[in-house]
């Protein structure tokens, strides 16, 4: 094996200490998060075990006002006239809505009154289909209690409704002493049971016999947390304590005396006694909570310390950074300057066109005046011994040598532009109606549209709008843009121009549109440029467009071309408004 070949091999030696060293450092932050993990747990179940006391003598104590709170209302109702009355003559027409009323105030299920035998006399719900009135309840062991003098309590089903409640009994005395029946208050139970449904935890409560009396889960009512003795079986039937509600067992086991286990899920287990009954209230918390809230504890450390290895490779990538920065402040600082001499260079060349565009305009109006000057009378003279002779001879205008009056035309046209190119600027400006100069300068080319084929829709704005300058120059630029149009359009089916003028509170934008042949490729710059034209040779000198231009430049405003959507072109012309007090 050759020595290249050689240098080509991976070297054992030193992958296998690295990937030895990954599965050792991978391996005890698993071991640390564990042990975390058991401590975390073992601390939060000291924490439930500690607290889970007080929460649990809570619970209670509220379950101890809710039945204690009509415990008073018997009581009064023993001492009534009209209860008393109503036992003596057997006769609750008066005493029912009474009930009814002080039920409904109240807040109780029911208000009804037995008599020695144990049927009702009275009732609260006298007027309901489930109504007491008749009814025999002496089996109940909160009458036999109140019958026998004392107060009678009891939970139970009821017989005729099947609704759980808390009954509190009083025996009513006549005159001499004698009792001669018993007030009965029946408290809903379900108002108990959704105090512990509030709670968020779950909650219940169990009798001496082990029956859920009320939950937090609705599904643990009535359940059995201990199989029941044949005598608890005997006495339940003998009371009908629970009705035809079918008691079921739980799954439930106590292993510890703060453990549980219910339903498959272990929790921690806390009771607390009622004072008012001989019932007990059962707090049991999820294990699976806590061990979730450890292993939430451990998420976020990891978190932590993930965030701090994102900062630490944060911040070594910033100073990386920075040094990066300042090896490269010199390149930069060199490329800075570079640009800068190039965008000097750009401008510099843009100022040189420009100077350069500015001195061949101005040699181009000076050629051009002189043009004018020496040839305006040669032409005039010619022009005038054409309309001599056509007069000698009484022919028809142009018909005395066409060919030579065409091409005396021809140049008259061509020094008209001359002429107007080579003219100085006016200082002399005024406020003038732009609808005025735009009829005017439609007037001046109509003959030509018509003869033409070519159709013109004028829209002049509907008010009276000024602009500040020459009139007569702006005229020319608003001819100059028709008759193109007009030669663009020329031929075209249905050939049309549209001239167009909106205004805003700032502006006035005029538009000359055309379905010729478009524009191509060319923008405004193209077309403005002097003596650049795409009519036929001897149909203009490509100065029409420069001259607009220049008129428009000195008003202050622009003037702008694009293809239009369709066909043709679209020449826009947006000046600055004159106000109605700039004089």
């Amino acid at each position: 094996m050759t020595s290249a070949m050689q240098s080509s091999v991976p070297r054992p030696g030193w992958t296998r200490p690295r990937a030895w060293f990954a599965v050792v450092i991978i391996g005890a932050a698993l071991v640390i998060c564990y042990v975390i993990y058991l401590a975390l747990t073992a601390q939060f179940l000291r924490n439930e075990e500690r607290m889970a006391p007080q929460r649990a003598q809570f619970f209670a104590d509220a379950m101890d006002a809710a039945l204690t709170r009509l415990e008073h209302l018997p009581h009064v109702l023993a001492l009534d006239t009209g209860v008393q009355q109503a036992l003596q003559k057997d006769d609750a027409t008066q005493l029912n809505p009474v009930l009814a009323d002080i039920a409904q105030r109240a807040d109780a299920e029911f208000i009804f009154v037995l008599d020695r035998d144990g049927r009702t006399v009275a009732s609260s719900n006298f007027a309901d289909a489930e109504s007491l009135v008749g009814r025999s309840y002496r089996f109940r062991p909160y009458f036999r209690d109140a019958i026998a003098g004392g107060e009678g309590r009891f939970y139970a089903v009821g017989v005729t409704t099947g609704r759980p409640g808390y009954f509190i009994a009083e025996p009513v005395r006549d005159l001499q002493g004698a009792i001669s029946g018993v007030v009965v208050v029946k408290i809903a139970f379900n108002d108990l049971s959704q105090t512990l449904t509030q709670s968020g935890q779950l909650v219940f409560v169990t009798n001496a016999q082990n029956v859920v009396l009320a939950s937090s889960g609705p599904d643990l009512t009535y359940g059995l947390l201990a199989p029941l003795t044949p005598d608890q079986e005997a006495r339940l039937a003998e009371q009908r304590q629970f009705g035809d509600q079918a008691l079921f067992p739980l799954d439930w086991s106590a292993s510890a005396p703060a453990r549980a286990r219910l339903n498959g899920t272990d929790y921690v287990w806390t009771t607390a006694q009622l004072r008012q009954e001989d019932w007990t209230l059962h707090l049991i918390s999820p294990l699976r909570t806590l061990q979730r809230q450890a292993m939430a504890y451990i998420a976020f450390g990891l978190m932590a310390v993930f965030a701090l290895g994102v900062a630490a490779a944060v911040y070594r990538a910033s100073q990386l950074r920075q040094a990066l920065a300042i090896s490269n402040a010199d390149r930069r600082r060199l490329a800075t300057e570079i640009e800068d001499r190039k965008a000097a260079e750009v401008r510099l060349e843009a100022a040189r066109k420009a100077l350069a565009r500015q001195n061949q305009l101005a040699a181009l109006g000076q050629l051009s005046a002189s043009i004018t000057h020496e040839l305006g009378q040669p032409i005039s003279a010619m022009r005038n011994y054409l309309v001599a002779e056509e007069i000698a001879t009484g022919a028809t205008p142009g018909s005395v040598l066409p060919e030579m009056t065409g091409l005396v035309e021809r140049m008259q046209r061509i020094l008209g532009q001359l002429r107007l190119f080579g003219r100085p600027p006016s200082d002399l400006t005024t406020a003038f109606d732009v609808n005025e100069t735009l009829t005017a300068a439609v007037k001046l080319v109509s003959h030509t549209a018509k003869a033409a084929g070519v159709g013109l829709d004028v829209q002049m704005h509907p008010t009276a709008l000024r602009l500040h300058g020459q009139p007569e120059r702006f005229e020319q630029v608003i001819v100059n843009l028709l008759r193109n149009a007009i030669d663009a359009a020329t031929g075209q089916p249905d050939a049309a121009v549209k001239l167009t003028m909106h205004a805003d509170d700032d502006q006035i934008r005029i538009e000359v549109a055309d379905n010729g042949t478009g524009l191509g490729d060319m923008d405004i710059t193209d077309l403005t440029e002097p003596f650049f034209s795409t009519k036929p040779s001897g149909q203009g000198m490509g100065l029409g467009l420069a001259i607009s231009g220049q008129i428009v430049s000195e008003m202050r405003g622009t003037l702008a071309a694009r293809n239009a959507t369709g066909q043709g072109a679209i020449f826009v012309i947006t000046l600055p408004q004159k106000g109605p007090r700039d004089g």
